[in-house]
């Protein structure tokens, strides 16, 4: 196991955990995200047990969708929809979502269930999954969150992701992944395919 968070407290938890179960070996913990990729794969862990915010300045949600191999995920409510997103991804490699609030039987069973090759979903996070809306000619679409409808009327409007991480007071790599979320969504490989569907499906605030 390796453990990474961005608060101390927070990282303190974690390896209290982990030390405290009999099945799970600690190789490493990491406090902050960046260089995490360098060390996961120098430490050689199974799995990755993150606690990280989705509209933070670090790169935490991208590297643990990425970068790190499977990665059990710690969030906040405000973010399950997005961490649910995130594990949709073509490339990611999160296997499990948790809030916050987990208790340490709950992210024991996490951890040992997606080092088993499971994809583990805790119950409060999963009244979060966004059902697939059927939509005539376009059967991939699904429904879009507030802040990906924001996004896409500002790709309508013809800015940039960094014009858009201004605007929204977020970063830009924040953007990046509500873009490609939204991508995955509209079933679009473009901003101006994406921008298209969404003017058809009545998304895009004229």
């Amino acid at each position: 196991m390796l453990v990474c968070a961005e608060a101390a407290e927070d990282l303190a938890r974690l390896e209290e955990i982990v030390r405290a179960a009999p099945r799970l070996r600690m190789v490493g913990s990491h406090l902050g995200f960046a260089g995490i990729e360098d060390r996961a794969g120098n430490a050689q862990a199974a799995v990755l047990l993150a606690q990280a915010g989705f509209d933070s300045e670090n790169d935490a949600p991208w590297v643990a969708a990425e970068h790190t191999g499977p990665t059990v995920l710690l969030v906040a409510e405000d973010d399950f929809a997005a961490a649910l997103a995130a594990m949709r991804g073509d490339e990611s490699e999160i296997r499990g979502v948790l809030p916050e609030s987990a208790s340490d039987l709950e992210i024991i069973a996490a951890i040992e269930g997606v080092a088993a090759g499971l994809l583990v979903i805790h119950p409060d996070v999963a009244g979060y999954v966004e059902p697939t809306t059927p939509v005539a000619n376009d059967a991939a679409f699904q429904a879009l969150s507030p802040r990906e409808g924001e996004i896409l009327n500002l790709l309508a409007a013809g800015l940039a992701n960094k014009e858009i991480a201004w605007q929204l007071k977020i970063s830009e790599h924040t953007v990046k992944f509500h873009v490609a979320s939204l991508f995955h969504k509209l079933n679009a490989s473009t901003r101006a395919e994406a921008v298209a569907i969404g003017a058809r499906q009545g998304l895009i605030l004229y």
